[in-house]
């Protein structure tokens, strides 16, 4: 059920701070004895992003892959062993590649504001259908010589990936047929896609409620660090596969309120105005910083401090390590040739790289330790950000 008022800045959330609880563990699993646990509340958003349950994200078919059969062992082949080795790999079949095939109309357009201008584009779009190259392709393959057809999808920021199709080969072509330019469910494992990165299109942010809460508990079991969500009835809805996840929530509660841009982002999505892609925590991130290009926060310490070149070079050296980058990106929906990816980057910095100035720059580091919040992975601060369209200039 989608809100009926806007969401306003100040009402997205992603997880409260911690706090330890007394809680009898062995009513929510047997065998487990009452311990003190740490309670966190969690979102809307962050239920979603920790769940480890399969989601469906819709992308457009936008062509396909042709697998073959590959040769066996024939006669060739075995005559080719009794050869030198050198030899050998003249005579042995050679691996057939697959063939990669393209709508000629796959590109993605820009979403219009006018539904009827919106149906009339996909009117035109199904009548040059039947004179899509791609088409005539699939219909001149013999089935026999095909082990496997797989779909290729593009999301609205350019990205590909693949779709397993069920059935034979003929309802393969059939499928591809049928759905091509058109919009199918994609089967995901979960939304924590790989490592740090997140599939935000399979949330439904225009019904993100502010009031919604759940509770998230993390306890140790064997010796290990344990975290599961718990339902309305205090039973365990699911496990958290990686405590990390517990601290990428932080992070992206943090930057939610320290951060206008990405907030202005998350905005858009609930409000319908932009469609969700990808959340990327990236701890390689190295941006290098010189005195020359300091960030906003550090070069408006230094003119009020008037901090001397020397103390600007350490300063600038500490800035260029123990960097996270958490990009979020988007498409807005603004109806012009302007719909293309939009990202919001949030440098995050942890403070535990400014040792080295907390003697010699005592209010510098006074000013940054007040804006820093403690995450289970240290703390962090927001020391930059970027944003702009994919490809500007």
């Amino acid at each position: 059920m989608k809100t009926e008022n806007k969401l306003r800045s100040e009402q997205m959330w992603i997880i409260s701070k911690g706090r330890h609880v007394e809680l009898d563990l062995s009513r929510i699993r047997e065998g487990i004895k009452s311990k003190t646990v740490m309670e966190y509340r969690i979102s809307d958003l962050a239920r979603y992003l920790l769940n480890p349950r399969p989601i469906q994200v819709d992308k457009k078919m936008v062509g396909c892959e042709i697998h073959y059969h590959q040769p066996t062992h024939n006669l060739k082949t075995k005559i080719s062993s009794i050869f030198p080795s050198r030899l050998q790999g003249w005579l042995q079949e050679k691996p057939i590649p697959p063939d990669i095939f393209f709508s000629d109309f796959g590109e993605n357009h820009p979403t219009m504001k006018d539904e009827q201008l919106e149906s009339h584009f996909n009117k035109i779009t199904e009548v040059l259908k039947p004179y899509d190259s791609m088409l005539e392709k699939l219909s001149n393959i013999d089935p026999h010589n095909i082990a496997d057809i797989i779909g290729t999808c593009r999301d609205k920021g350019g990205n590909l990936s693949c779709l397993n199709i069920a059935g034979t080969i003929d309802a393969k072509i059939g499928y591809i047929k049928d759905y091509l330019l058109k919009d199918v469910g994609v089967i995901l494992e979960k939304a924590n896609i790989s490592e740090g990165l997140f599939e935000m299109n399979g949330f439904d942010f225009e019904s993100f409620d502010p009031k919604n809460s759940y509770r998230l508990i993390k306890f140790m079991l064997d010796g290990k660090p344990q975290a599961c969500v718990l339902d309305r009835d205090n039973k365990i809805e699911y496990w958290v596969d990686d405590i990390k996840l517990i601290q990428y929530m932080q992070l992206f509660g943090q930057l939610i309120k320290a951060n206008p841009r990405l907030n202005e982002s998350l905005i858009l999505c609930s409000e319908g105005k932009a469609e969700p892609l990808k959340l990327l925590f990236n701890k390689q991130l190295e941006i290098d910083y010189s005195e020359a290009r300091l960030p906003e926060l550090y070069r408006g310490m230094f003119d009020r401090y008037n901090i001397d070149s020397c103390k600007k070079d350490v300063v600038a050296r500490a800035l260029s390590h123990s960097q996270m980058g958490v990009s979020f990106n988007c498409v807005p929906q603004t109806g012009s040739s302007e719909d293309k990816l939009f990202t919001t980057l949030s440098v995050m910095h942890n403070i535990g790289a400014l040792e080295p100035i907390k003697s010699d720059l005592p209010q510098v580091y006074s000013e940054v330790d007040k804006r820093a919040s403690v995450t289970e992975g240290g703390k962090y601060y927001l020391l930059d950000s970027f944003r702009g369209y994919k490809n500007d200039e």
